[in-house]
């Protein structure tokens, strides 16, 4: 049986216009898709396969093709063939893990797909094959994510930075964010750094604004040590909790700690955000120029430092000034 279906290969492949001749000896590249015709049933095909040039990617290593098993090859190790003509994807400092163990086949199909760009599945089904789901969802999601659209941010093959980003820090946020947001005459050390996932999850988080921690969306807040979870993930508690200091806050007429003042408080406790801006301010010290969250009017706040201090004149209250070298008094 095995010897008849041989012979029937052979005569199939001679009617069929299939020459079986020794690769050296100048041939006429085989009809491949006298066999192989499955290889092109997608709605893209990759360019070799499209022009019939399959000699550009694979080669007969002996003249009993198609019986012998090892009778056609590669024209150079698999792991090395996609770089002969994508060779341009491999130049940055960080490559996609596929990528650079040329496992290109991880991702993209060969001959055809009815995905663009030869893929497997489309994104995110086909970036959720290796990476988990669940690590890139929450109650809020970032848009790209929740649109499936990962290529909006991260590179499929190479990138100058971490994590495969088109972009570095800010510079990427700011492509979709108005970059606006973090310019002022005194901006947050985070948006200066371009770190704006030092507070924000860029994929998923459980709390509004994909930000890693709670930051109240009420103004008013009974403090406590865990009150401020996102903003003191960075900065001091005692910023708020200590009544008097010389030290942690530049907030202070004399000793007495003007932040202990507005937040310490068991009812009423002001909330970080109503005198300060996450982002920048064109005041310094981050402090708003109008306070958010009061119907349609916005408190306005005027703000003056001077070296050891500053003043206050809010809506709110009569102006207030403050001297950490010699207190006002009030």
């Amino acid at each position: 049986m095995q010897g008849s279906l041989k012979a029937y290969m052979v005569v199939a492949c001679f009617l069929f216009g299939l020459g079986l001749v020794p690769a050296s000896a100048g041939a006429e590249p085989f009809k491949c898709d006298t066999c192989h015709r499955s290889l092109i049933r997608g709605t893209f095909a990759h360019k070799p396969v499209a022009d019939g040039n399959c000699l550009k990617c694979h080669q007969q290593l002996s003249d009993n093709h198609p019986l012998g098993k090892g009778s056609m090859g590669f024209i150079v190790p698999k792991a090395q063939l996609c770089a002969v003509c994508h060779g341009g994807l491999l130049k940055k400092p960080n490559v996609h893990k596929p990528v650079a163990s040329g496992e290109c086949y991880a991702c993209h199909l060969p001959h055809s797909s009815d995905n663009k760009a030869l893929l497997k599945d489309p994104a995110p089904k086909l970036c959720f094959g290796c990476h988990p789901k669940e690590r890139f969802t929450g109650s809020h999601t970032h848009a790209p994510v929740a649109d499936g659209d990962c290529l909006a941010c991260h590179d499929p093959h190479q990138s100058d930075g971490k994590s495969l980003l088109r972009k570095p820090g800010s510079q990427l946020c700011f492509e979709c964010h108005d970059a606006k947001i973090g310019a002022g005459r005194s901006v947050h050390d985070p948006v200066a750094k371009g770190d704006c996932v030092g507070c924000h999850a860029p994929h998923g988080s459980a709390y509004p604004k994909i930000l890693k921690a709670d930051f109240p969306k009420e103004l008013y807040r009974s403090f406590s040590i865990d009150a401020f979870p996102l903003c003191f993930s960075c900065h001091d508690s005692e910023l708020v909790a200590a009544a008097t200091t010389e030290k942690t806050t530049k907030f202070r007429n004399g000793d007495r700690n003007l932040h202990a003042v507005h937040v310490n408080k068991s009812v009423k406790g002001r909330s970080c955000k109503i005198c300060h801006n996450p982002h920048a301010s064109v005041q310094d010290r981050l402090i708003n120029p109008k306070a958010p969250g009061f119907g349609t009017w916005g408190i306005p706040i005027r703000f003056d430092a001077t070296p050891t201090g500053g003043g206050c004149s809010v809506g709110c209250h009569k102006t207030f000034r403050y001297d950490r070298v010699k207190a006002v008094a009030q």
